[in-house]
């Protein structure tokens, strides 16, 4: 894959898997998982993005646990 319209694509090809009995209910799942992990990436950079544009000049510090 090598764009989000290839991502889409491939997850819309496996729901239609799914509901076709051609994937397996639990390969679905991983293929879920997997593509929560990759939203969840996403919508971390899109905020750090965010956060950087509205400090300008300033830095984002890392967070200690």
């Amino acid at each position: 894959m090598k764009s989000t319209k290839d991502m889409r694509k491939f997850l819309l090809e496996q729901m239609s898997g799914v509901a076709n009995n051609e994937v397996d209910v639990n390969t679905a799942k991983g293929v879920c998982n997997l593509a929560q992990q990759v939203y969840n990436t996403l919508n971390i950079e899109i905020k750090h993005a965010q956060a950087q544009a509205k400090l300008g000049e300033s830095k984002i510090t890392e967070v200690e646990f």
